[in-house]
C-alpha cells in the first residue's frame, strides 16, 4: 500500500504519543508490582516479629504459673524439679528474642528492644532469687509481699513486650494503607492513559483510513502490475533452469563418457606394455648370458620407460574407478609394523635415485589396524616418490605414530626438497595438476599421484595435510583411523 508523507507524519506522531503512553502504563504496572513485593515484605516481616513477640509472651504467663506453682510446693526438692521447668521457659523467651534481635530493625524497635532486655533480666533475676530462696534457705519466709515484687518485675517485662506486639500491628496497618494510596494512584493512572491512548488511536486510525482511500485503487493496479512481472520472471526462470539442467545432463554424459574411454585406452595400453616389460626381462638375462653387455643397458632402458609409462596408465586407472565409484575398499587387519617395513623395502630404490637419504621412525610394536593395507601402501609409496622426485642429495623421512586414544594412525612424509609456493597450494590435491609448466619438463609426472592419494585417504576415511617452505622442503601428513567404516 501506497502511504502519503502526510499520512506517514501523523502515524508517526500517532506511533511515539502511543509509545509514550504505553512506556507510562507499563512504569506504573511496574511501580505497582514492586509496591505488592515491598508490602509482601515488609508483612511477612512484621508478622514473624509479632510472632516472636507473642511466643515471649506466652513464656511469660507460663514462666509466672510456674512461678506460682512452685511457691505452693512444700518439698524443696520438688520446688528443684520446678526450677527446671522454670528455666525451660526462660530459655524459649530467650530464643524468641534473639531471633528477634536478628531481624531487620528499625531505631524504633532496637532502643524497645533494649528495654525489653533490661526487664527480661531484671524479672528473671528477682524470680530466680525467690525460687533459690525458698529451696535452699529454710531459715526466711516467702511473704506475699516478695512474691508481689517478684509479679511486678514480670508485668513490667510483660508491658514492653505488648508494647513492641502494638508497634508491629501499627506498622503493618500503615504500610498496607499506604500500599493502597499508591496502588489507586497507579491504577488510577493506567485507567487514565490507557483508555486516553485507545480513543486517541481510533481518532488517528478513522483519519488515515479516509485519507488513504483515494489511493486504492492506485495500489491495487500497481499489484496486478507485479503479479504480471513476476509471472513473467517464473517463466523466465523456469526456460533458463531447464537450459541449466540440460547443460549438466550434457557435461555429465560427456564426463562418463571420458571416463570409460580412458578406462578402455588404458586396458588397451596395459597388454602391449606387460609384454614389452616381459620381453625387456627376458633380452635383458638372455644378454648377461650370452655375455651381450653392452645392450644391457638400452634394454634397462626400455623396461624403466614401460614400467613408468605402466605406472601413468594404472594411475589413470585408479583415477576413472574412484570417478565412476568402482574402486573397491578391501579392508582386513594387519600389523603396522609390517607393512612400514614392506615399504622400506619398495621405497630406497625410488630414494636412492637422486642420492638421497631415507629414514623410518615407528615405534616398535605400534599395533594392529583395521582397513585396506594396500591402498594405504599405495598412498604412502605416492607420497615418498613424490618427496624423491623433488628432492636431491637430501633427506626423506617416514615418521608414524598414533593418537593416545588409539583411534587415529598418523603417516608424515618429510623431505628437504624445492618446497611447494603458497600460491599453488589449492591446486595441489587436483587431477592433471603440478606447481607449474616447468616442473613437468624438470621433474616429469602426470600430476596424478597426489589426487589419488587424496581420494583414496579419504576413501578410507581420513585425509592429507601439507606444509611447506620453498627452499627447505615439504611435509605430507596422512591421517587415517585405526577402524576403518565403509
Amino acid at each position: 500500500m501506497i502511504i502519503s508523507k502526510h499520512s506517514r507524519k501523523i502515524a508517526l506522531s500517532f506511533v511515539i504519543v502511543l509509545g509514550l503512553s504505553l512506556a507510562m502504563i507499563l512504569f506504573d504496572l511496574s511501580r505497582m508490582n514492586i509496591m505488592q513485593s515491598k508490602l509482601d515484605v515488609i508483612t511477612k516481616e512484621h508478622t514473624i516479629k509479632s510472632s516472636l513477640m507473642m511466643t515471649m509472651r506466652h513464656g511469660i504467663y507460663e514462666r509466672q504459673v510456674s512461678l506460682r506453682n512452685i511457691m505452693l510446693m512444700d518439698d524443696p526438692f520438688e520446688r528443684d524439679d520446678g526450677k527446671s521447668v522454670f528455666n525451660s521457659y526462660a530459655l524459649n523467651i530467650v530464643a524468641a528474642r534473639d531471633a528477634f534481635a536478628k531481624m531487620p530493625l528499625n531505631e524504633e524497635e532496637k532502643a524497645l528492644l533494649s528495654e525489653i532486655n533490661e526487664s527480661m533480666v531484671q524479672a528473671y533475676n528477682a524470680q530466680m532469687s525467690l525460687i533459690d530462696t525458698s529451696i535452699y534457705d529454710n531459715t526466711k519466709k516467702i511473704t506475699d509481699k516478695d512474691l508481689l515484687r517478684a509479679f511486678k518485675t514480670q508485668e513490667s517485662f510483660m508491658d514492653k513486650v505488648k508494647a513492641m506486639i502494638a508497634l508491629q500491628t501499627s506498622a503493618t496497618k500503615k504500610a498496607v494503607m499506604d500500599a493502597e494510596q499508591s496502588y489507586d494512584q497507579a491504577k488510577s493512572s493506567v485507567y487514565l492513559l490507557g483508555g486516553g491512548s485507545i480513543i486517541f488511536g481510533l481518532l488517528v486510525a478513522i483519519f488515515i483510513i479516509r485519507l488513504t482511500e483515494s489511493q486504492a485503487r492506485d495500489v491495487n493496479a500497481a499489484m496486478l502490475e507485479i503479479e504480471h512481472t513476476n509471472e513473467k520472471l517464473e517463466e523466465n526462470v523456469l526456460k533458463r533452469t531447464r537450459q541449466l539442467a540440460q547443460a549438466r545432463d550434457d557435461a555429465l554424459a560427456s564426463n562418463k563418457s571420458k571416463d570409460a574411454f580412458l578406462a578402455t585406452m588404458s586396458h588397451e595400453l596395459r597388454t602391449p606394455l606387460n609384454i614389452i616389460l616381459g620381453y625387456s626381462e627376458l633380452l635383458t638375462e638372455i644378454a648377461k648370458e650370452d655375455g651381450s653387455k653392452k645392450i644391457v643397458p638400452d634394454l634397462s632402458k626400455i623396461r624403466s620407460a614401460a614400467q613408468h609409462q605402466l605406472g601413468l596408465i594404472n594411475s589413470i586407472l585408479d583415477i576413472s574407478k574412484i570417478e565412476e565409484g568402482k574402486l573397491e575398499i578391501h579392508a582386513i587387519e594387519f600389523d603396522v609394523e609390517k607393512l612400514i617395513d614392506e615399504i622400506n623395502s619398495a621405497a630406497k630404490p625410488l630414494v636412492a635415485k637422486n642420492e638421497n637419504s631415507f629414514e623410518i621412525n615407528c615405534m616398535h610394536g605400534i599395533g594392529m589396524m583395521y582397513s585396506d593395507n594396500v591402498r594405504i601402501r599405495q598412498i604412502l609409496l605416492n607420497l615418498i616418490s613424490n618427496a624423491a622426485k623433488f628432492t636431491d642429495k637430501g633427506k626423506i623421512a617416514l615418521n608414524v605414530s598414533k593418537d593416545s586414544d588409539s583411534a587415529e594412525m598418523t603417516f608424515e612424509i618429510q623431505d628437504t626438497g624445492v618446497g611447494i609456493e603458497e600460491s599453488y597450494m589449492d591446486d595441489l590435491f587436483k587431477k592433471f595438476t603440478q606447481a607449474d609448466s616447468s616442473t613437468t619438463r624438470k621433474y616429469g609426472g602426470s600430476g596424478l599421484g597426489l589426487s589419488i592419494s587424496m581420494q583414496l585417504a579419504k576413501q578410507l576415511g581420513g585425509n592429507i595435510m601439507v606444509n611447506s617452505e620453498i627452499g627447505k622442503g615439504s611435509v605430507f601428513t596422512v591421517k587415517l583411523p585405526m577402524s576403518y567404516s565403509a
